[in-house]
């Protein structure tokens, strides 16, 4: 029976170093520190592979393929090539080590498909494999074999390790047990299962109309919900319109929603300028009113002193009797005493009055300044209410144009959004169709057929190599280990293995992976030719959780019993290896630190980090 070899993993991205861990062909083992990824290492080998669930840690950001390199069973070299998150693989019959952007020989489906063009079909292929069928439930239906069915058996992943689920079973329930009876039955004899004719009976065929009644109604509640009636083709091609439409949209609205702020920016101007206009010309009418009413008294003084200086002139010539300036009696006037009274007052008010005059000359001077300014500031508000109106209109101008814009943006969106889930639709739709459609084509056997069962000296040969591989470790009490194929577990010690601490769980997990390797290697039987383990010798010791203990010695027997492994080897594990398998396998250090820190190398920007 031929098998594969696997050479290197490789994660590969444009402007990173390049992560890539090379296979020895007999046995490597990847140990050190934890968190450098020694697991994601694992599960991207079985992500290569078929596996749905993404390998992701922080520093696999940015790489953009995974290479998984093999030799197949010819010797011939083969590269799977995956993108992160990507639904196919780019087959290359070459040895690919770098970022490639080469035209692959193959594209195949990462998923099982109908049309068999898939990485499941496409290995098993090259192992001819590809037309073998196996149960999947105890009516006797049948389907091909998946590489799934054999990559969970070689692929053991650290949360595999220890679940109790049984480690022939790929996941749970009655028809993954079925499947996997089926699939040991395989490996172990190299028979596969006849093809089922299927024909339902009426009981299935009352479940499958059910079934498809139920559809049925699911499907007109659906078509209720669409908007339109159109094809998906119709509705991507609308979308990808919408899409050009809204960025042109957007691009018009930014422009127009630019100038909008611009303008807004210059009418605030325009109002703080005002503000300030107002504010001064306040001041400046406050001032006039001020400087009038102090003209106005200037003025009245002025008035005053001239009356004073003619009432002064005309009492001091023509009364007789007592004087009016002094009030002097006549018997006590001297000679003149009138004219030198009345020229005394006359010069007192020409003083007042000279003076009066020149204050009253200065306050027109300011009043005719701050009339002025007065004029001045009224003519600049009238410039600027021009200038704000003209903004007003700019704005008034903007606003009309932007409003259709938005309107229509809006629109667009609502009309994407329908779209959008008019496609969703449509897509649950093919969904329930092609379910409808295999409930049609499904059939079941006109009666149960008959389990096909491993022989018993098939079953004590495997059982005696479970046995022998558990022995050489030197692990005590697990007298009696075996595979149980009805349930699909292994046992040891009188207990099954769902019944030990998780340490133990992996140690049996590990012996019955290797046990069956062994087996259908030196056999030719059917089997991938590589085993990779994680994290076989966990040994947690939490008093309340795993009172398993495994000795010491057993790491060192556990490593040293691979040398004579008939296939490929790899464990990926925290515990170091003796001396003497060190010198005999392929070494590969996460130390956290130093020249290889983990999976991953450091980048330019962290290389001083650990």
């Amino acid at each position: 029976m031929a098998d594969f070899t696997l050479t290197h993993l490789t994660y590969a991205g444009a402007g990173l170093p390049t992560a890539s861990v090379e296979f020895d062909p007999k046995f490597t083992v990847v140990y050190g520190s934890s968190n450098t990824g020694k697991t994601f290492l694992v599960d991207s080998i079985d992500y290569m592979l078929g596996g749905h669930v993404r390998p992701s840690i922080p520093r696999a950001e940015g790489y953009g393929q995974i290479l998984l390199g093999l030799l197949l069973p010819d010797g011939r070299p083969l590269t799977l090539v995956r993108k992160p998150g990507g639904k196919s693989i780019h087959v290359h019959q070459d040895d690919l080590r770098e970022l490639s952007h080469a035209t692959p020989d193959a594209i195949v489906s990462a998923r099982r498909i109908r049309s068999r063009r898939d990485i499941s079909h496409y290995l098993l292929s090259k192992l001819g494999l590809d037309d073998t069928y196996v149960r999947t439930n105890e009516g006797g239906n049948t389907e091909l074999l998946k590489l799934a069915d054999l990559t969970h058996l070689t692929v053991v992943t650290d949360t595999r390790m220890i679940d109790p689920n049984p480690p022939s079973q790929r996941t749970r329930g009655t028809a993954a047990r079925t499947t996997a009876r089926s699939v040991m039955k395989l490996m172990l004899t190299g028979e596969d299962e006849p093809p089922a004719t299927k024909l339902p009976n009426a009981a299935q065929r009352r479940v499958q109309r059910g079934k498809i009644n139920l559809i049925d109604s699911l499907a007109l509640d659906l078509h209720a919900k669409l908007s339109r009636d159109q094809t998906p083709d119709e509705l991507r091609d609308q979308l990808a319109r919408l899409e050009d439409s809204l960025n042109d949209m957007a691009r018009s609205l930014a422009g127009e929603s630019e100038q909008q702020a611009r303008a807004v920016a210059a009418r605030a101007h325009l109002a703080e300028t005002d503000a300030e206009l107002e504010a001064r010309l306040g001041e400046v009418l406050d001032l006039l009113g001020r400087f009038d009413t102090l003209r106005q008294q200037y003025e009245t003084d002025l008035a005053r002193l001239e009356m004073v200086s003619e009432a002064g002139n005309l009492l001091g010539y023509f009364q007789v009797g007592r004087c009016v300036f002094c009030g002097a009696d006549p018997e006590h006037q001297q000679a003149q005493h009138g004219h030198q009274e009345t020229t005394q007052l006359h010069e007192a008010v020409l003083v007042e009055s000279a003076k009066t005059h020149s204050l009253l000359a200065d306050l027109r001077l300011t009043i005719e300044g701050l009339e002025g300014q007065r004029d001045e500031l009224a003519e600049r508000r009238t410039a600027l209410s021009a200038q704000a109106a003209e903004a007003d209109r700019a704005l008034a101008q903007i606003e009309a144009r932007l409003a259709p814009l938005r309107e229509g943006l809006e629109d667009t969106v609502d009309e994407r959004l329908r779209v959008e889930r008019d496609l969703e639709l449509r897509a649950r739709l093919d969904e329930l169709e092609e379910h409808r459609s295999q409930l049609v084509a499904q059939g079941a056997l006109p009666s149960k057929r008959r389990e096909s069962l491993i022989a018993g000296r098939i079953l004590s040969s495997f059982d005696e190599l479970f046995q022998r591989t558990l022995d050489s470790w030197r692990i005590p009490d697990v007298e009696g280990a075996g595979y149980d194929p009805y349930s699909g577990d292994v046992s040891a010690g009188g207990t099954a293995r769902a019944g030990h601490g998780r340490g133990m769980r992996a140690l049996l997990h590990a012996a019955f992976s290797i046990a069956l390797a062994r087996y259908c290697l030196d056999r030719r039987l059917p089997h991938l030719g590589f085993l990779v383990l994680d994290s076989p010798l966990v040994t947690y010791k939490e008093p309340d959780f795993d009172a398993d203990r495994i000795p010491p010695n057993v790491i060192d027997h556990f490593y040293r019993s691979f040398l004579a492994f008939p296939g490929q080897a790899i464990v990926v594990e925290n515990a170091t290896p003796p001396p003497d398998v060190l010198e005999h396998a392929r070494i590969v250090t996460f130390s956290g630190s130093g020249a290889r820190p983990g999976f991953f190398p450091a980048r330019p920007s962290t290389a001083n980090r650990t």
